[in-house]
């Protein structure tokens, strides 16, 4: 009987610390919030001109390690032009946090806050689980808010 107790404690016990522990969202929601702040920039990502790449492909830790990061590149049509990169977005694993990396500017707005609220959920992170972003981005003394548009 004492064992079955034991048991029993030692299954809550962890089923509460495996709920407390904050999950990472996956790579293709990363992307889809990616692609979602594209379109409130104005850019229409068509897989021809205008692509869309991981920057984590580097190492296993990726190239900002916690986050997701896309650039958006224009693809020349001329190898006499080279591609230009128009965008490059960072997206918290935990939060679905989103900034642009070369502008430091933050994204908010109704769309987007409705998306992280789902990855929050889903993770277990409350929207103040990664305070550092700005700093671990390289973007703590340049901070920019992209205005809502809606």
């Amino acid at each position: 009987m004492r064992q079955l107790a034991l048991f029993a404690l030692l299954l809550a016990a962890s089923t509460v610390c495996a709920h407390a522990r904050v999950h990472e969202m996956e790579f293709d929601q990363a992307r889809q919030v990616a692609f979602l702040v594209a379109r409130y920039d104005n850019i229409t990502v068509d897989d021809r001109t205008i692509v869309m790449n991981s920057m984590d492909t580097r190492n296993a830790a990726g190239f900002i390690p916690g986050y997701y990061s896309f650039s958006i590149i224009r693809e020349s049509d001329s190898p006499a032009r080279p591609d230009e990169t128009i965008r490059m977005y960072v997206v918290s694993k935990k939060t679905a946090d989103t900034w642009e990396l070369n502008l430091c500017t933050h994204y908010s707005f109704p769309e987007l806050q409705r998306l992280k609220q789902d990855v929050i959920h889903k993770t277990g992170a409350t929207s103040g689980d990664d305070p550092d972003m700005p700093k671990a981005i390289g973007c703590a003394d340049q901070v920019q808010i992209k205005p809502t548009s809606e």
